[in-house]
């Protein structure tokens, strides 16, 4: 008897240690030197990486839009690396991550978003260190240039929105935001309208119909806004 306790302790402690192991998230040697060299604590990281496969790379930003290279593909011009992680998520993933992890990283001061849509291919979501949710702006250079609209433009309207209705920033690139509301807008039609005024891409390349855009005012507080 006691020889067969001893031996269902062995496992016991097997299973637990197999648990642990597996629970314990596995950085690899290149993020962990990136998570030091730009000050990320890698702890608060830890169960993001639980739930995704792809390598935490440093977050890049570019100049707004593309070129066409000789093989008919789309690229980026004046990549920067910038103070923030990123990483590759299918499409289809990413809403779940970001708004399963986007308070708990808040509390410790960082931000997550989704900074580039890959629709059939992977897209990127990015953290960086700060609690202003403007940054995201800012580093993403949104802007409405087709339009006029510059960044600071947009961050002023989004700050304006912000103290009356509360907004979260679920994600942006150079020409698009996606975001949502914390309070009830109280008059729909008029802030559709506001919002096509600022944004008609919102609705004439968007959801198609400005009754549209008040149902998902209303029904799901969210808002894409996009300056093609």
């Amino acid at each position: 008897m006691k020889k067969m306790n001893q031996q269902i302790n062995s496992i016991l402690l097997l299973l637990f240690l197999v648990s642990c192991r597996q629970s314990t998230p596995n950085f690899s040697e290149s993020e962990l030197l990136l998570f030091k060299s730009i000050g990320f604590d890698k702890e608060v990281l830890s169960d993001i990486k639980k739930t995704i496969n792809e390598e935490i790379t440093q977050l890049e930003v570019s100049e707004p839009g593309y070129i066409i290279d000789k093989n008919g593909e789309q690229q980026k011009t004046g990549i920067e690396k910038v103070n923030g992680i990123s990483f590759k998520v299918m499409e289809n993933e990413s809403n779940g991550i970001i708004l399963k992890n986007k308070n708990k990283l808040k509390e410790k001061g960082y931000l997550i978003f989704l900074s580039e849509s890959g629709y059939k291919t992977p897209s990127t979501i990015s953290i960086i260190k700060s609690t202003d949710k403007f940054d995201i702006l800012k580093i993403q250079k949104t802007d409405g240039i087709n339009f006029d609209i510059e960044n600071e433009d947009v961050i002023k309207k989004l700050k304006d929105w912000d103290k009356i209705y509360g907004i979260e920033i679920l994600g942006a690139d150079y020409d698009w935001v996606d975001l949502t509301f914390n309070k009830d807008i109280k008059d729909i039609s008029l802030f559709a309208k506001e919002v096509y005024d600022f944004c008609p891409d919102a609705v004439d390349q968007g959801v198609g119909e400005i009754s549209e855009l008040e149902r998902i005012l209303k029904e799901e507080k969210r808002l894409f806004l996009w300056w093609d």
